[in-house]
């Protein structure tokens, strides 16, 4: 690094906090340079380096000085002398050095680096009367831990003030993938990165360093340590620094938990470590609440230790579940080794909570730390954990916790026996429904409903939720319309969003299965829009949404947005250890295939059956769609006699489907009559396809019945062989789409054009292509959907749900 003839002696030389250029804290400093810049973080984020690489950019007609402060006070005599001697002034005094500074005409930047969190009063006044100056090229950077006591609202309403902070300061996502990548860390071990920093830019470097061979992984945290040591715990003094260590081992804090912990100035000491040396991270946009970067926490756990450690983790316990924090209270009541506390907190959970944030997966973690005695010790943690575990579609686990609601009864009060017999029949019904066992599910989810206390709506609205998957799947949809509006009315009632929004999950399949396309999207878009007014984190939610989502957008032919959207809800679900995953996972299977990539979309059926397996998720809830996907991938690739024989082995099973894939039957008996068709059987595809769309109309699989009906129509016309794959339906919703007719994307803007009226010239114009273009694209539309003239096409495309 270059050096600047004007810093005075003593300059910073050390390597800089990140190598890479950081554009946009550069531009923010010189683009338009104010009278004060300043950079406020605490160690460790790149301030120093960050003016360094701006005093670089400088030109050479800018004059530089530079003030490291260390830390230390520093008396205004001696920074003045400082900055005399550097512009060669005959004067030290600070009267005579501010005097000189007013009358400069010279740019000049003063660098005051590492500004004292309590600096020398004279200095500060000195420094005030300098930023007041006016009509003077004089710029100052400051890199503090701190806000200086400076009058700084002036300074922004004049528009003299740049402050960066901890969030310009630290590393983005970006960033730190764009440094883990040239280390070659692959994306695993960059999510790992970000999720122990969260962009503190040394310890990225530090993590960085063991990976490039500068240190080794034990000297790393050695290190850590060490940096901590002197640059945090050596500034502070020795009750804050205990709190800070006591902090490292808390998952949540604020003001108020420290006032509760540590009852002698504990808030105060907050507020010090907040506004000064702590890296406190905010959890919310309101700063209500905040916590340490990981790998900060983890280099300081090693201060506290032993009894006290145990002691102040059960204090935690206490204060944190006052607050209301029963996750943080119950992890560390575990950390602790106090299960019993842990599940006594689990046991004030209520079963909204099940449904928000990463909160399935965390209970699913607390059952493998916790024995089944403490885990399922009362009627309410068993309900609890049976839910859950339905959720999760791991069946064997979820009767054994139901079954252990025997050991409750009978209860002394009749009342309450009934209660507790009604929300077993609930827990039952929802269990026999998901493995198969329709008759039983219905009968015993029925007779909850006569059974159930007002109070156990949840209960509730598990057996409705039960009972209309049960008429979709038995093609009842106006009986599922029915309950899913009667639960939906309860859950708006209870103002549960969670049971509100996945209620509604079924409605949208309901639409989708009756081909009811625009009805579908405009139902999720009001859900979207529900979540994302919330300030919660609803990952589950989300993740499903996507799903559904993505399955529109392979209806609408837009391969590009649904993969897109598809990754996303993969992402949230794997986060929430989601079984529904394997919805997202098989969509973006249909996305590679469609595209060609059969290697991609087999990849994708791996990783969904991997899922599964990993996430102890029983068979029958998977393996029949993933082996429905198998048999639609063997069709693209137009290996028609292996898909017959695998579909006709498959059929004869009888098994049932899972009650989330209620259209799976139909679409198989679809796919075998494209294979039968493939091997040389026109006759029997068409009399299967026939006997298909009857029972479809009967179901009212609307969009699976237009489709049987389009396949019908087409080979009766003598349908190559070659283009049988076109055919195949759209999915999981077994409604079809412009894709699943070989359609493009710019097809489908054309016919879209051409159902608004649009004439070939002025499709022309609005797409930027030309009339011949136009003509070819209305061509290949009408071959691919098997009709000879626009107006058929429009028609078509409508029964279709093309055109939304």
């Amino acid at each position: 690094m270059s050096s600047f003839s004007a810093i005075a002696a003593g300059a910073p030389v050390s390597l800089p906090a990140t190598q890479l250029p950081r554009e946009p804290l550069l531009l923010a400093l010189l683009e338009s340079p104010r009278r004060l810049n300043l950079l406020c973080a605490p160690a460790g984020y790149g301030k120093s380096a960050l003016a360094r690489a701006a005093l670089e950019r400088l030109p050479a007609s800018c004059a530089r000085i530079w003030l490291d402060c260390a830390g230390q006070r520093l008396e205004v005599a001696a920074a003045c002398a400082r900055i005399a001697k550097s512009l060669g002034l005959q004067e030290a005094d600070p009267t005579s050095v501010l005097l000189a500074l007013q009358l400069r005409r010279q740019p000049l930047w003063l660098v005051l680096d590492d500004y004292p969190q309590d600096p020398d009063a004279d200095l500060d006044a000195w420094l005030q009367r300098l930023l007041s100056l006016s009509e003077t090229p004089l710029y100052l950077l400051v890199s503090c831990r701190q806000r200086p006591q400076w009058n700084l609202s002036r300074l922004l309403l004049d528009e003299r003030l740049c402050e960066l902070g901890i969030a310009q300061l630290a590393f983005s996502r970006e960033e730190s993938d764009t440094l883990a990548l040239a280390q070659g860390y692959d994306a695993d071990c960059r999510e790992r990165l970000w999720a122990a920093t969260q962009g503190w830019c040394a310890g990225v470097r530090l993590l960085l360093s063991a990976r490039d061979g500068v240190h080794a992984p034990g000297e790393v945290a050695s290190w850590l340590r060490s940096y901590l040591s002197q640059e945090l715990l050596g500034r502070l003094d020795a009750e804050t620094g205990d709190m800070l260590c006591g902090l490292a081992y808390l998952p949540r804090f604020n003001r108020e938990i420290c006032a509760g912990l540590w009852e002698e100035g504990g808030g105060e000491r907050f507020d010090q470590l907040r506004h000064g040396q702590g890296f406190f991270l905010a959890l919310d946009g309101e700063a209500t609440c905040f916590r340490l970067p990981p790998l900060v926490a983890k280099a300081l756990q090693g201060h506290l230790q032993g009894p006290a450690l145990t002691r102040l983790r059960l204090r935690a316990c206490n204060v944190l579940s006052q607050a209301g924090w029963l996750n943080e209270a119950i992890e560390l009541a575990l950390g602790a080794g106090q299960p019993e506390v842990a599940a006594s907190y689990m046991d004030r959970l209520d079963m909204d909570w099940l449904f928000a944030g990463d909160h399935l997966r965390l209970l699913l973690d607390w059952r493998e730390k916790l024995p089944a005695a403490l885990m399922e010790s009362t009627p309410r943690l068993i309900c609890l954990n049976a839910r859950a575990l339905l959720f999760s579609w791991r069946l064997d686990e979820a009767e054994a916790c139901i079954e252990r609601l025997s050991d409750f009864l009978p209860q002394a009060q009749a009342a309450r026996n009934r209660r507790l017999l009604a929300n077993w029949l609930a827990l039952r019904g929802a269990l026999d429904g998901m493995r198969g066992r329709l008759d039983d599910a219905r009968e015993r989810c029925s007779a909850a409903l006569q059974e159930l206390d007002p109070s156990d709506w949840r209960s509730v609205l598990l057996c409705q939720t039960t009972l209309a998957r049960l008429d979709m799947a038995g093609g009842q949809p106006q009986a599922a319309r029915r309950t899913l509006q009667d639960a939906l009315e309860l859950a708006r009632r209870r103002g549960c969003l969670a049971s509100e929004v996945l209620l509604d999950c079924d409605r949208i399949r309901l639409a989708l299965l009756g081909g009811e396309v625009g009805q579908a999207r405009t139902l999720l878009d009001a859900c979207c829009e529900r979540v994302a007014a919330t300030s919660q984190e609803h990952g589950l939610l989300i993740g499903r949404l996507a799903f559904l989502r993505g399955e529109l957008l392979l209806i609408q032919g837009d391969m590009a947005g649904a993969e897109a959207v598809l990754e996303g809800g993969v992402a949230q679900a794997r986060a929430c250890a989601d079984p529904c995953i394997l919805h997202g996972l098989i969509g973006l299977a249909e996305v590679a295939s469609r595209g060609g990539d059969a290697l991609g979309a087999d990849r994708r059926m791996e990783e969904a059956e991997r899922c599964m397996h990993r996430w102890r998720v029983q068979p029958v809830c998977y393996a029949l769609p993933l082996q429905g996907l198998r048999l639609r991938l063997l069709a693209r690739q137009g290996q028609w006699q292996r898909l017959r024989q695998e579909g006709q082995a498959l059929a004869a099973q009888k098994a049932v489907p899972p009650l989330h894939t209620p259209s799976l039957p139909q679409r198989l008996r679809y796919l075998l009559a494209l294979a039968e068709a493939g091997c040389g059987n026109p006759e029997v595809a068409c009399e299967r396809l026939r006997r298909l769309q009857e029972e479809c109309q009967c179901l009212e699989l609307h969009g699976l019945a237009r489709e049987a009906q389009h396949a019908l129509e087409r080979l009766a016309g003598s349908l190559p062989i070659e283009q049988l794959s076109g055919l195949l339906p759209a999915g999981p919703g077994g409604t079809p789409d412009g894709s699943g007719h070989g359609l493009t994307a710019r097809e489908v803007a054309v016919l879209r054009l051409l159902a608004e009226g649009l004439s070939n010239q002025e499709i022309g114009n609005s797409l930027f292509i030309s009339l011949n273009t136009v003509k070819t694209h209305t061509k290949k539309i009408n071959v691919k959907l098997g009709v000879r003239r626009r107006t058929q096409a429009i028609v078509r495309a409508k029964s279709l749900g093309l055109l939304g």
